[in-house]
């Protein structure tokens, strides 16, 4: 099974989305322990410079950080706080005492109010703490510490938002993964569907396209370049063949007319039967065949070079097949020939294509009919179409038979192509003639090993 390009770049820009995500959830448990530590430090001195004045007394101190802590992340941590006042006994005693050697210059308050809080860090025995030393208002040093143990419990707060927030946000979010995926791979192939809407359009008989073949970027022009070589060595390969088939079809007309002309005089020459006029007729008739050849290979080069010229009138193509009909049973009473046509379809058309294109049918149909056989014609026709098939059993034909009729040269099978005439032509002609009457022709081959062959066309199309 073929790989999807589109399904490749769309599993790719998906993978590569989900690494990014990983890669960034990774990196923010990284970063936020240290963002969350230098904002505490920031909101301590915010703290500090505002509620200062407020110290020794702790209670009043709390409720001025929960005053202007309102969108503070430390405001519910505000307990926390560890004070060590000067001369006064306090549950961490050791842990103050412990701060004395450590102490700093305290600031006043209005050197705090001036110059702003400068938080320390420091360590005391296996805990650290952010620290900063004010005199109160009753001239007595007042020392807050802020235990930074509380900052783990405060980053796993914010990974737990964040992480109940990914489950009701990931619907949103793999939605929006894929939508992305999908206008990715979507703008990433619309310059090759533009290339390849160009190519589909290139007719193989002018080797024009419908619509100009450009390169939308220039990363493409490579791509494009190299299939406008290709398609330009095609034309002109095809022109060289197109040209040798019209001009060998046209020298060769004349001689075999010649030939074919000679033989009917050579025929006059010799009694009616005998062994030297069965002889020139056999020539005459292998003449009659070349001539049959070199007539259509000179339609279908015509046909290739959009040549054709079909003469369009309006006949009544009723009447024509039954006629032909007619004809045939004269020409071959053995074949048992069935006809339903119905009347008045009137077509605008080329009465010699046309001959020719019933002509080609017929002769498919007995050549490959079997023996004991018949053949059968239906014309019908509604408000906008008519529909004309012929139809005949045949022996097994090859399972490819239905793709490969129409291609030039091909024939059933060698065993069966040896007893039969023709040369694979006859259908690709059919084919030709058609087209130029805007018509559709296909083939049908029936479980019970019946051919039909089925022509689709409007009543009358413009001349």
């Amino acid at each position: 099974m073929r790989k999807l390009f589109a399904l490749r770049i769309f599993v790719q820009t998906f993978l590569i989305t989900v690494f990014i995500i990983a890669i960034n959830r990774a990196t923010v448990h990284v970063l936020i322990p240290s963002q969350v530590e230098e904002e505490i430090a920031q909101e301590m001195a915010q703290f500090m410079g505002q509620c200062a004045q407020t110290l020794p007394d702790q209670v009043a101190f709390h409720d001025c950080v929960r005053l202007h802590g309102k969108d503070s992340m430390t405001k519910s941590f505000s307990s926390k706080y560890i004070f060590c006042n000067e001369g006064s006994a306090s549950q961490e005693n050791s842990l103050c005492s412990a701060m004395q050697v450590k102490n700093s210059a305290p600031l006043s308050i209005t050197e705090l109010n001036e110059q702003g809080a400068t938080i320390e860090s420091i360590k005391v025995g296996d805990q650290e703490f952010f620290r900063v030393g004010v005199v109160d208002a009753d001239r007595k040093k007042s020392t807050v510490l802020f235990p930074k143990e509380h900052i783990d419990t405060i980053s796993k707060m914010l990974f737990s938002y964040r992480d109940r927030n990914y489950i009701l946000v990931l619907p949103v979010l793999i939605l929006s993964v894929l939508l992305m995926a999908f206008y990715l791979t979507f703008v990433t192939l619309k310059p090759i569907k533009s290339i390849e809407k160009s190519i589909a359009g290139l007719d193989l008989k002018t080797f024009k396209y419908a619509s100009p073949l450009s390169s939308p970027y220039k990363e493409f022009d490579s791509i494009v370049n190299s299939f406008e070589k290709l398609r330009e060595n095609l034309e002109t390969s095809f022109q060289k063949a197109r040209r040798f088939a019209s001009d060998t079809s046209h020298e060769l007309r004349t001689p075999l007319t010649i030939l074919r002309g000679n033989a009917e005089a050579l025929m006059k020459e010799f009694p009616i039967g005998s062994h030297e006029q069965i002889r020139i007729s056999m020539v005459a008739s292998e003449i009659d065949r070349l001539i049959n050849i070199v007539q259509k290979l000179l339609w279908l080069s015509r046909a290739d070079a959009n040549k054709l010229a079909p003469s369009f009138q309006e006949i009544n193509f009723s009447d024509l097949l039954n006629q032909w009909v007619l004809d045939a049973k004269t020409f071959n009473p053995k074949l048992e020939l069935l006809s339903e046509i119905e009347p008045k379809v009137m077509w605008q058309c080329d009465p010699d294509l046309v001959h020719q294109l019933i002509s080609n049918l017929y002769d498919n149909a007995v050549k490959y009919n079997i023996d004991k056989g018949w053949i059968r014609m239906r014309l019908q026709q509604d408000a906008k179409h008519f529909h004309f098939s012929i139809e005949n059993p045949t022996d097994a034909l090859p399972i490819n038979f239905e793709q490969q009729a129409f291609d030039r040269f091909y024939r059933v099978d060698s065993a069966r192509s040896r007893n039969v005439d023709g040369l694979g032509l006859g259908l690709s002609l059919c084919q030709e003639i058609a087209s130029v009457h805007l018509a559709k022709i296909h083939i049908e081959v029936t479980k019970s090993a019946t051919v039909i062959f089925k022509i689709t066309n409007a009543k009358n199309i413009a001349t």
